[in-house]
């Protein structure tokens, strides 16, 4: 009897842990702040568990994103061609509903603040 109280406790842990993750995913429009002005950028995040993937599009392309949700905090990360060098640039914030604010950073170059609103959800 013991044993099945454990287990019990444990399957409803898991299930309020569940329950609480943020869900990330959708069509989102983010803007952001870089050493040379503001940049904004359409990106879709899909959502399996805690990792997400997707893709980030502006005027100089598609990229591929990857990232994780855990609670309510929010990383994603993708890479960008800049000047023939690779830049990688890392979104990260706190998910509110359909809105994320925080920070991303561009590579070595500096970081700014950012803000995100979800436009609509993946169906």
């Amino acid at each position: 009897m013991h044993g099945l109280r454990v287990s019990l406790v444990i399957v409803a842990l898991t299930c309020v842990s569940a329950l609480a993750q943020s869900d990330a995913a959708g069509n989102w429009r983010v803007e952001f702040v870089v050493p040379s002005g503001e940049t904004m950028v359409n990106m879709t995040i899909n959502q399996k568990g805690t990792t997400l993937s997707g893709r980030v599009i502006n005027e100089y392309g598609e990229f591929p994103l990857t990232g994780r949700v855990v609670d309510n905090h929010v990383t994603v990360e993708w890479t960008v061609p800049e000047d023939g060098e690779q830049v990688t640039i890392t979104m990260s914030g706190t998910l509110v509903g359909d809105d994320i604010t925080g920070t991303a950073r561009l590579g070595n170059i500096g970081e700014g603040s950012l803000t995100a609103h979800r436009m609509s959800r993946n169906p």
